[in-house]
């Protein structure tokens, strides 16, 4: 097959060594690159280059559906008139490389645009990415969806799968994204921070402005959200309400998981508005900041609680069981915390989880107030259990394969031979199972 790879800056390495296995399977490797500071080594196969826009190149146009939540433009000031080149540009490359399936991430504006083109032509875009749960394991999801093209259907022992919820209910199971790296593990991790930081700078200097943000403008950010979570802090406080509390655990942005995967709920002002307006007069709804605080610790957010007494701002280092013990539930959009409630870790309903909505509805809402209302009305709903987590189980793992998928500078041991092999032949399972379009 024409297997085309989406460059996706630091985990193009990763991408590099798992095409150079296919190619080797006797599978046609093509490369689309927007930043050349991330091109895979040449040998790898055929390699477009997208190029950057000139003046003449920049037009103004309506924003695409495609890139409503580019991050691009909504945090690092791109505007919005290169989309028609790197539209143009993307339609070319895919006539010039004629795959069979893209593989790629819905992250970058070029990634979305490329979603866009390969649906419009009926060409799988495929995007592996890790699963919260099980650890250790990858799904790989249709395009910007969260819904599986393939699995493994491998099954585990009822004891297994008993043995993995129950550490999942008790919180002795976390997803690897919150593991805590050892002393020398986190300091080696920085410098490769560093390296890749400048590898980013590099591109910057190159001309790449639509992905990555200037110096300056990224230290401005910094800066901001410095300020954010200090103001955070001086407002923080447990909630006092006299009737009901409900949780929002706030999702990172820029993050495809709520950009993405959330819309049309990516605007959390807006969603906390919502919650808030489904409670009753004396409700109130706290407000959990993420682990790894971004751009959603924003001014819109603080200023919402200035206004409003009843949005409450939970103290930084609040713990989210004590969050949780101090509400009758929580909603989220796409965040682990509605997994886990399946598990019995919490009560939580969800408004953007697939699996949940086509597997597990009772923890599904349809919209912020559906999810209010449930909790409200009926005591049970978004609680589950040790043995409903098995069941959740069972689905991922079938769902799934396993292996790593990520960037090197934050795990190098994804590039290990043995890692590489496990996610090609997982890879060329999904494609032996991809129908081919005739040729024109």
């Amino acid at each position: 097959m024409r297997v085309t790879f989406v460059e996706n800056r630091g985990k193009t390495a990763f991408w590099a060594g798992v095409a150079e296995r296919l190619a080797a399977a006797g599978h046609e490797i093509g490369w689309i690159i927007q930043n050349p500071a991330y091109a895979p080594p040449t040998g790898d196969g055929t390699r477009f280059d997208l190029g950057f826009p000139k003046a003449a190149d920049m037009v103004d146009m309506p924003v695409p559906d495609a890139v409503s939540t580019d991050r691009g433009r909504q945090y690092f000031g791109a505007g919005a008139r290169h989309y028609d080149f790197y539209a143009r540009r993307i339609t070319a490359a895919l006539d010039a490389l004629r795959p069979d399936v893209v593989i790629g991430e819905p992250t970058l504006m070029h990634e979305l645009l490329s979603i866009a083109e390969c649906r419009r032509r009926a060409i799988p875009y495929l995007h592996p990415t890790m699963t919260r749960y099980p650890g250790g394991r990858f799904n790989v999801l249709d395009g910007d969806t969260q819904i599986p093209v393939s699995g493994s259907n491998e099954t585990w022992a009822p004891e297994r799968l008993a043995e993995l919820a129950g550490a999942i209910s008790e919180g002795r199971s976390l997803p690897s994204y919150m593991a805590r790296p050892s002393p020398m593990a986190a300091r080696m991790r920085q410098l490769r921070r560093v390296a890749g930081q400048a590898q980013t700078t590099l591109g910057w200097l190159r001309g790449e402005r639509f992905n990555t943000p200037s110096p300056a403008r990224k230290l401005t950010l910094q800066r901001l959200l410095k300020q954010n979570l200090e103001s955070w802090a001086a407002l923080a406080r447990m909630p006092d309400a006299t009737g009901p509390v409900v949780l929002y655990p706030l999702q990172m942005q820029p993050e495809a998981n709520i950009d993405v995967w959330g819309r049309p709920h990516s605007d959390q002002v807006a969603l906390v508005q919502r919650l808030l307006a489904a409670l009753p007069a004396d409700g109130a709804v706290a407000v959990k900041a993420n682990p790894k605080s971004k751009y959603e610790a924003s001014a819109e957010m603080l200023e919402l609680a200035r206004s409003e007494r009843r949005v409450v701002l939970l103290p930084l280092d609040c713990p989210m069981n004590d969050a949780q013990a101090a509400c009758i539930g929580a909603v989220t959009v796409s965040g682990t915390v509605g997994f886990e409630a399946v598990f019995g870790r919490g009560r939580c309903l969800a408004l953007r989880h697939p699996v949940l909505e086509h597997h597990l509805p009772e923890f599904h809402a349809e919209t912020p107030e559906d999810a209010v209302a449930r909790l409200l009305a009926d005591a049970d709903a978004g609680r589950g259990s040790a043995a409903r987590g098995g069941d959740l189980l069972a689905q991922l793992v079938a769902d799934s394969f396993e292996g790593t998928i990520n960037e090197p500078t934050y795990d190098p041991n994804c590039l290990s031979p043995e890692n590489i092999g496990k996610v090609t032949d997982a890879i060329a399972q999904v494609l032996a199972a991809t129908p081919q379009k005739a040729e024109a």
